[in-house]
């Protein structure tokens, strides 16, 4: 299972992609949520992702979330 970890903040958003042994395999900062979730769609077929936990960092409201996701059509933040 790989790892997305999400950083939101004021100053945009931080994607980072895993391996399920931690190693990084792809890192990106985007504007907004929108082009955030095109990406993720575009990564799960690059990589032939199944299953993914998604790490989300709020850092404006101090909170993560995970979550597992086991479907492409499933690789989206709100």
């Amino acid at each position: 299972m790989n790892i997305i970890k999400i950083e939101k903040s004021t100053a945009g958003i931080k994607l980072s992609l895993y391996e399920s042994n931690l190693t990084l395999i792809e890192s990106n900062s985007f504007a907004d949520i929108y082009t955030t979730n095109f990406f993720m769609q575009t990564l799960a077929r690059k990589y032939n992702i199944k299953k993914v936990l998604f790490v989300v960092h709020d850092k404006n409201k101090n909170s993560v979330e995970m979550t597992v996701a086991e479907e492409e059509n499933a690789f989206f933040i709100k």
